[in-house]
């Protein structure tokens, strides 16, 4: 009886001394994949930061200019008639300057089959 209580509690400070190094093994496994996910979101934050400093670069007038007189390509002003003004679906945040895309896309309406049921308004001009 005396041995069966001691191997009993043997085995059961060896399960719990497996547990306790299970465990510890699970927080070093975890800190390693947290540090590695922090290494890549920064590297892809700084390639963001990079990405953008390039597109506004692209986008700059000096840029284009010099891009226009190394090709040697020659821009005139429009006439008045040449000029159509268009809505800009890309429109730049207030905060960090950044552009946005607008949707402008129609939804698909499951209801639009029973259109012709209903009238539609027209603008009108004045």
């Amino acid at each position: 009886m005396r041995f069966f209580k001691l191997i009993t509690g043997i085995a059961v400070i060896t399960l719990l001394a497996l547990l306790y190094v299970h465990q510890q093994v699970e927080m070093v496994k975890l800190s390693y994949a947290i540090e590695y996910k922090e290494s890549l979101l920064k590297d892809v934050l700084d390639r963001n930061d990079g990405l953008g400093y390039n597109i506004g670069n692209l986008e700059s007038p000096s840029r284009l200019e010099q891009v226009l007189l190394a090709k040697r390509i020659d821009i005139t002003f429009p006439a008045k008639g040449q000029v159509v003004n268009a809505a800009n679906p890309r429109v730049r945040s207030g905060r960090d300057g950044r552009f946005y895309t607008l949707n402008t896309l129609k939804k698909a309406d499951a209801w639009g089959i029973f259109d012709f049921f209903t009238s539609r308004a027209e603008a009108q001009v004045r």
